[in-house]
C-alpha cells in the first residue's frame, strides 16, 4: 500500500469506515482503509438492520443509497399491540405527502454494496491486517499495521482515524475516555422463518409491564425478534410465528460516550466514540453521519470542528434511547397505563409528526451541506 502523508488512514471497515472512504474518494481526499476481520459482516449474521432517511440522504450522492435499496426490505407500517393484542397501527410507507423511507437491509448487505462502490473507485480494504501502534507527529501519524502472517507495515498519514468499534484500539490508545455504563438487564434477539404475511413490511411492537418485545422484518419470510429479557423463544406472544431459528444471540446494553471525538491527529467515528441501547435503529446510523460529517470538514479543512458538531448530537441519541429503554423496562402503574393507552396518541397528525422525523433520524440537525 502506498501512501503518503496526505492520505487519511481508516482503521475498521465496516459501515462507518467505508462510508468515511466513500465520501472522502468523492471529495477527492486519498485514504487507505485495514480492517483486522477478513471480511466485511456474514451475512447469516444480521447484527444492524435499520437504514434510515438521514443515513440514506447522506450516501445519496456517491450512488450507494440507490444500490442498497435493491437488496433492501421497506417497512411500510408500524403495529403497537398491549399484551398481544393490536391497539393501533400506523402507515409510514413513503408517498407525496411522507417522501420518507425507512429500510430493513442486513448489515453485511450494506457492507457489501459500499465495498462494491469503493472497488469500482479502484480503493480495496487491506483484510486481516491489524493497527498494532502509533505515534503521532506534528504534522502526521505514523502507524503501524500487522498482517495475517505477523509482518509489520510502517504507513505514514495525515490523520488516523478509529471506526473500529465498541473496543476500539485508536480510543484506547489515543488517550480518550470513554465514561458510561452498562445496564445490568439481559436482552435477547433472534432472526426467525415465518410464513406469515403479518410481519411482512411491518415492525411491531408488543409492551406489557416491564416487558417488551419487538418484530422486524428482515426480508421475505425472515423476522428479527428481540425482547429485553432472557428466554425470547420460550416467552414471545407472537404464537402464530415459526421458530425455525437462522441466528440468535444474547446481550447488556451499555451507554457510553467520549468527551471528545478528536484528540490530536486522530479521530473517532461510530461505535468507538459512542454505544447505546439499540432501540430506534440509530447506532449503525449515527456512525454514517459521524463519517459523513468528518468527510466534509476535512474536505473543508475545517476538521477541528468535529467534536463540536458530533458530540451533541450524540449526547442526545443516547439520551433518547436511553429513555426509550427505560420506558420499555418499566412496570409501574404509570408505564403500564401509558404503554396501554399511548399508541392510540401516535395517530394524532402532531404526535405522528414527531414519531416519524425521530424513527427516520432526522430529529438531529439537518447536515449543512445537503441544504
Amino acid at each position: 500500500m502506498q501512501t503518503d502523508k496526505s492520505t487519511i488512514v481508516i482503521a475498521g471497515a465496516g459501515p462507518s469506515g467505508l462510508t468515511l472512504a466513500i465520501e472522502l474518494n468523492r471529495l477527492g481526499i486519498p485514504c487507505a482503509i485495514f480492517d483486522k476481520a477478513s471480511g466485511p459482516a456474514p451475512m447469516h449474521e444480521s447484527r444492524a438492520l435499520a437504514f434510515n432517511s438521514r443515513s440514506q440522504s447522506l450516501l445519496a450522492t456517491s450512488g450507494v443509497t440507490e444500490s442498497i435499496e435493491t437488496v433492501s426490505h421497506p417497512v411500510e407500517r408500524v403495529r403497537f399491540c398491549w399484551k398481544g393484542q393490536m391497539r393501533n397501527e400506523i402507515s409510514i410507507k413513503a408517498d407525496s405527502q411522507q417522501p420518507n423511507k425507512m429500510l430493513i437491509v442486513r448489515q453485511g448487505q450494506i457492507e457489501r454494496k459500499m465495498l462494491e462502490h469503493l472497488q469500482q473507485k479502484g480503493i480495496e480494504v487491506s483484510w486481516n491486517t491489524e493497527l498494532a501502534e502509533f505515534t503521532e507527529q506534528n504534522d502526521h501519524v505514523t502507524t503501524t499495521f500487522m498482517g495475517q502472517k505477523g509482518e509489520h507495515h510502517k504507513i505514514q498519514c495525515r490523520y488516523l482515524v478509529g471506526c473500529d468499534g465498541a473496543h476500539s484500539f485508536v480510543r484506547r490508545n489515543g488517550g480518550y475516555t470513554f465514561e458510561g455504563e452498562t445496564d445490568p438487564q439481559l436482552w435477547s434477539l433472534a432472526d426467525v422463518s415465518t410464513t406469515d404475511d403479518r410481519f411482512a413490511h411491518t415492525l411491531t411492537a408488543d409492551l406489557s409491564p416491564g416487558k417488551a418485545f419487538a418484530t422486524m422484518p428482515i426480508e421475505n419470510n425472515l423476522v428479527r425478534l428481540i425482547h429485553n429479557g432472557p428466554d425470547l423463544l420460550q416467552r414471545h406472544p407472537f404464537a402464530h410465528l415459526q421458530t425455525n431459528v437462522h441466528w440468535q444471540s444474547e446481550f447488556k446494553v451499555s451507554y457510553r460516550l467520549v468527551k471528545l471525538f478528536n484528540r490530536g491527529r486522530t479521530f473517532l467515528c461510530g461505535d468507538a466514540a459512542h454505544i447505546h441501547s439499540p432501540v430506534g435503529g440509530r447506532g449503525m446510523n449515527l456512525g454514517i453521519e459521524d463519517a459523513a460529517t468528518l468527510a466534509w470538514l476535512l474536505q473543508k479543512n475545517s476538521e477541528l470542528d468535529y467534536t463540536s458538531l458530533r458530540r451533541p448530537v450524540a449526547v442526545k441519541v443516547l439520551k433518547l434511547t436511553h429513555n426509550q429503554t427505560s420506558q420499555m423496562n418499566a412496570s409501574s402503574m404509570v408505564s403500564s397505563i401509558l404503554k396501554q393507552f399511548g399508541p392510540k396518541l401516535i395517530s394524532l397528525a402532531p404526535v405522528k409528526r414527531s414519531f416519524l422525523k425521530t424513527l427516520h433520524g432526522l430529529d438531529t440537525p439537518d447536515p449543512v451541506w445537503l441544504d
